[in-house]
């Protein structure tokens, strides 16, 4: 059985797709590598929390048995409406007899849509607004966008007064507004919660609240059961979350955070926003899987006679529906530590379904402050069920997106008090896949030394070996999640937890000795000059490898001269399956090295660049080499190889330049000549391709970047050699043009003096 102990990446839904701001689900080609890896045919593969369409569907896709379950039922919704979504034709046959329903005389779409009417700022006639531009200082619209049918204008003016005037056509607690409040807050079971339920649904216009409203009664009334009603109710809650004003502008592309309204705000329409649901619930949804059983009691009395069970579900009812030791794979992307998810996943909820149905999330309401440790402890118990249900040999995969550290290290805290360990703990960015086992490390022997100093100890020789295994300095993140990894490994997590008596806040403790370790003169701080993180290095390096990004380039090559085709997705699975663990390689630097050496002859499948074949670029780097004697010579300079150099400018003695021809981004190779100089001027010269790939290399190692600004290194590309070659005359100001990563000859810019 393979042990994946590498980041296995994944597709991430856009913030364009439905709750794409609160939903964080596991992608198909994630699930695919786990199952494939951890899971036989027939086997059942639990999925708690499911967030998403696709983890279903990759592991019916591989002939295993899902079980997917989620507390939130809105999210359920989703899920099931995408994965039963009725044919195009259906669906859209349900839209237009709900939108031709009439509302006092008027189709409802027609009725809707005037509460959003306007005046074409171009032809003066009637429109409809697509959205209003909310100022949140103002408390006022203060643009508009249309795009009207008479003239053809499409765009964004300003608001007129009778724009404004409109505004009161709508009261602000009418009786709308009283019947959304029964049905989230009835009394006397939510009384204490009613503040905070007043201030969610003050986060909607009236008059989008009025239309929301309006359409869950017509929903309601027109469709009472069935997989269309399961539909339009998913589309309602695409409308929910899109309506409200904590949507930002369309040009933004930033995920939400909090409940604050941001400084200026949509108001959408919401007969279009419904309609538009459509193509982003179709996007959404895969193959049908209309044989998966979505009610519970059919299925836990025989689940091994069905196809699957997709449907809502507490992990703590887990434990007596499902036998002991009975699942092979547990894949789950855990509920976010997010205080403004929880309120909205409870109001949307109450609001699609009724307050019963989201009582089990009565608690979340009331967590107004996201805190670690309250979140592990409830994650502990949740462990201490699904332990019981897995096998001795499986797996819990924890695939964590856009994940704070402080979530990490809840969940690992988590796993060591349910008496689980940790089988891989690796970090890709701001993502983490971590995999629990149902063993724990042995306890940790007592020893004399205070467990403070014990765990720091264990901290410095864990990022100490980080640090050497990259051979370069590391982020913050990486080193957190090696550190994490090998105190769960020993055992440390689990006995301060088991020891609150003496650690009343183990996060809080963890996270200071951590920082205490980081601290301790063994390490170096740098800043990395593209985003001003911080690095870590070490005071005195020794028994380093080769640097990594060096490394991530040649296995790019590799994997791209193996293959006739591959997706990216493709590229970045068998890249990072070569840097497993703690060398799990940054995506911007997988990115740079696939568009340094891959292009695509089909959209969407990448192939090596023919001139980066061997045999084309060990040629090329001949003739390179042959221009650049030609063009000393025509400088009137004696041009031979010299050291370790390929070509050197010299007169008598003395060498003036000197040039290091390569054909990849070999910058620690290059730099590593710095001792030979001798007071030359270095030059690495490589093709075009590569530029980007060594700014970035040099942007992300501050002791690259500092050799190259003490000792003057320049950078070269090859057709700018060879367009100097074919000028008839040149001089030395010439070749100031095309020197640098971003020459003077590409972009305006500070010249950079050849000598």
């Amino acid at each position: 059985m393979e042990r994946i102990e590498y980041f296995v990446p994944g597709e991430p839904e856009t913030a364009e797709s439905i709750l794409g701001s609160m939903r964080w689900p596991i992608a198909a080609g994630l699930a695919q590598a786990y199952v494939e890896a951890y899971t036989a045919p027939d086997d059942m593969v639990l999925v708690p929390y499911c967030q998403g369409p696709a983890v279903v569907q990759a592991i019916r896709a591989a002939g295993r048995r899902p079980v997917a379950v989620h507390y939130d039922p809105a999210i359920m919704l989703l899920v099931q409406a995408a994965l039963d979504l009725p044919p195009r034709q259906e669906l859209d046959a349900a839209v237009a007899r709900l939108g031709d329903s009439l509302k006092q005389g008027l189709p409802l779409r027609t009725y809707l849509s005037n509460l959003y009417a306007t005046t074409c700022p171009a032809c003066m006639r009637p429109g409809i607004a697509d959205y209003f531009v909310w100022d949140k200082e103002q408390g006022v619209p203060v643009a508009k966008y249309v795009r009207c049918p008479a003239c053809t204008w499409d765009g964004r003016a300003a608001v007129d007064a009778e724009d404004q005037a409109r505004l009161a056509d709508v009261p602000a607690q009418g009786m709308h507004y009283h019947y959304v409040m029964d049905r989230v807050a009835p009394q006397p079971q939510t009384g204490p919660l009613q503040p905070r339920l007043e201030f969610l649904l003050e986060l909607y216009s009236p008059r989008n609240l009025y239309a929301l409203a309006e359409l869950t009664l017509k929903i309601e009334s027109l469709f009472p059961e069935g997989r269309t009603r399961r539909s339009l109710l998913a589309l309602l809650l695409d409308c929910l979350d899109r309506g409200s004003s904590l949507a930002p502008l369309p040009e933004s592309t930033a995920r939400r955070r909090g409940l604050s309204r941001p400084g200026r705000y949509l108001e959408r329409n919401i007969w279009r926003c419904f309609e538009e649901a459509v193509g982003r619930l179709e996007g959404l949804a895969g193959k049908p899987a209309s044989d998966l059983v979505h009610e519970g009691d059919d299925f836990w009395q025989a689940p091994d006679s069905k196809a699957g069970f997709v449907g809502r579900g507490l992990v703590r009812d887990l434990r007596r529906r499902l036998p002991t030791r009975s699942v092979h794979l547990m894949l789950t992307s855990p509920p976010p530590l997010d205080s403004a998810t929880w309120s909205l996943s409870y109001l949307w909820g109450a609001w699609l379904f009724e307050a019963d149905a989201v009582a089990p999330l009565r608690p979340l309401l009331r967590q107004r402050t996201p805190d670690a440790a309250w979140y592990s402890e409830v994650m502990t118990s949740s462990l201490a069920t699904l332990t019981d249900l897995l096998r001795d040999t499986g797996r819990l995969v924890f695939a964590l997106s856009d994940a704070r550290p402080a979530v990490v290290e809840a969940l690992v805290l988590a796993a060591g008090v349910a008496q689980m360990g940790v089988d891989a703990l690796v970090q890709g960015g701001d993502d983490y896949r971590l995999t629990l086992v149902p063993s724990s490390a042995q306890p940790v022997p007592v020893a004399e030394e205070p467990v403070e100093l014990q765990i720091q100890s264990a901290a410095v020789a864990a990022a100490t070996r980080a640090i050497q295994a990259r051979g370069e300095p590391v982020p913050w993140r990486t080193l957190h999640a090696a550190i994490l990894l090998r105190l769960a490994e020993l055992g440390f997590l689990a006995r301060i937890a088991s020891d609150k008596g003496k650690i009343p806040s183990p996060l809080d403790f963890v996270a200071q000795q951590i920082e205490a370790a980081l601290d301790d003169t063994t390490f170096v701080r740098l800043v990395d000059k593209d985003d001003g993180q911080v690095l870590w290095w070490l005071t005195r390096p020794s028994d380093l490898s080769p640097p990594l990004s060096d490394r991530v380039e040649a296995g790019a090559f590799q994997v791209l001269d193996d293959a006739l085709a591959l997706t990216g997705r493709d590229f970045e699975t068998r890249l990072y399956a070569l840097f497993p663990g703690v060398q799990t390689p940054e995506a911007a630097l997988v990115k740079h090295c696939l568009e340094s050496y891959g292009h695509q002859p089909t959209p969407g499948y990448w192939q090596l660049r023919d001139e980066d074949r061997g045999a084309a670029r060990q040629a090329e780097g001949q003739s390179i080499i042959e221009h650049l004697c030609d063009l000393g010579r025509r400088l009137g300079y004696g041009s031979e190889p010299w050291r370790a150099f390929d070509v050197a400018w010299h007169r008598g003695s003395q060498v003036r330049a000197a040039f290091a021809v390569r054909w990849v981004a070999a910058v620690s190779e290059v730099l590593a000549l710095d001792g030979k100089l001798d007071g030359a001027q270095p030059y690495l010269v490589i093709p075009g391709g590569r530029a980007a790939l060594v700014s970035y290399k040099l942007a992300h190692n501050p002791l690259w970047q500092q050799t190259v600004d003490v000792s003057g290194w320049r950078f070269i590309k090859y057709r700018h050699v060879r367009q100097l070659v074919a000028q008839a005359e040149i001089d030395e100001y010439t070749l100031r043009t095309v020197t640098g990563l971003d020459p003077i000859v590409e972009r305006e810019s500070a010249q950079i003096p050849l000598f």
